[in-house]
């Protein structure tokens, strides 16, 4: 390894590589100590060790807490994969890197999750739902290491975030309502004659309304149903008479079935770009590369889909 002193490379020991890489995803000496079953003397010992044999200072101290330095971030990409391949070597059922962690909101689940796997056919994948808001919040914990986002991350500077593409944000409507309203655009003053499914999230014991980014601001349309996740809130459209407004891509099943349409509005045209952003620390830089390869064509292939099945359930109203 660039870096490293050769003759200090025997003193590198397995522990103190599990160590720091326990560090490196805690952010303290202590919690990883607890974690361990160890001291947190045992603990800065190993980290010191390990920094000595790699000739630079892994990380820095403050009254917060422990936190990669620039060496540290280029080292431990490496160090990774060390600790998987001594992982397989020492005979373990699972290496550290054939376990790929995916949290995003289900229908981005729904929808990309078989892409990710083929993606890296030669990693086991695992998928949580999670709303984008609790994404970001949860992201610098390590209980996930891939998301896929609608709209700017907002991640940890340890994430990478690449786009894949964009997704275009319109109004779903139920036939039977679009067709109130005939093929043509509409003007949006006559969204306010009918009531919107608005997301909703329970925090804190409260429930808390959630800004949907709706040209037309919540304050000005009629109250409808509540959903925490998009999916939901486009069931309930569907079958309630209901608008929503979303990304495209969260309602291709329903656009499918026939069940819910696309209700062109006069003057909108919004897109939100579609993330994939990785925790740099802890994807290698192989899988990075495999997922970026793979999932614009997922993404465009989604839209254009989307936007063909828009144009054929308009076609139907005329």
């Amino acid at each position: 390894m660039t870096g490293m002193r050769a003759e200090r490379v025997e003193e590198f020991r397995f522990a103190d590589l599990s160590a720091v890489l326990l560090v490196r995803r805690l952010g303290s000496v202590t919690a990883s100590a607890r974690q361990l079953g160890v001291t947190p003397s045992q603990v800065s010992k190993a980290v010191s060790r390990a920094e000595a044999s790699l000739g630079a200072l892994l990380f820095s101290r403050s009254s917060h807490g422990l936190s990669p330095t620039q060496a540290g971030l280029r080292i431990f990409p490496r160090l990774d994969e060390i600790a998987a391949q001594l992982s397989v070597a020492r005979g373990n059922e699972e290496p550290a890197d054939s376990l790929l962690t995916i949290a995003a909101p289900s229908y981005i689940n729904s929808l990309f999750l078989p892409a990710i796997a083929e993606a890296v056919p030669e990693m086991r994948v695992r998928g949580l739902e999670l709303p984008a808001s609790l994404v970001r919040t949860l992201a610098p914990g390590g209980l996930f290491d891939v998301t896929v986002l609608v709209g700017q991350p907002r991640l940890p500077r340890t994430w990478t975030a690449t786009p894949i593409g964009s997704t275009r944000k319109i109004v779903f409507a139920p036939p039977r309502i679009a067709r109130l309203f005939g093929a043509g655009p509409i003007a949006m003053e006559r969204l306010r004659e009918f009531r919107f499914v608005s997301p909703v999230y329970h925090v804190g014991g409260q429930f808390v309304p959630v800004d949907d980014d709706c040209p037309l601001p919540a304050a000005l349309r009629r109250r409808g149903h509540e959903a925490q996740t998009i999916g939901a809130a486009l069931e309930l459209a569907a079958r309630t008479g209901q608008l929503v407004y979303g990304p495209a891509c969260a309602g291709i099943r329903q656009l499918a079935a026939g069940e819910l349409t696309e209700l062109r509005v006069r003057g909108w045209n919004a897109q939100d770009p579609i993330y994939l952003a990785c925790n740099a620390e802890r994807v290698l830089a192989r899988v990075q590369r495999a997922l970026v390869r793979q999932l614009p064509g997922a993404v465009d292939a989604l839209e254009k889909r989307t936007l063909w099945l828009s144009k054929r359930s308009q076609r139907k109203r005329t």
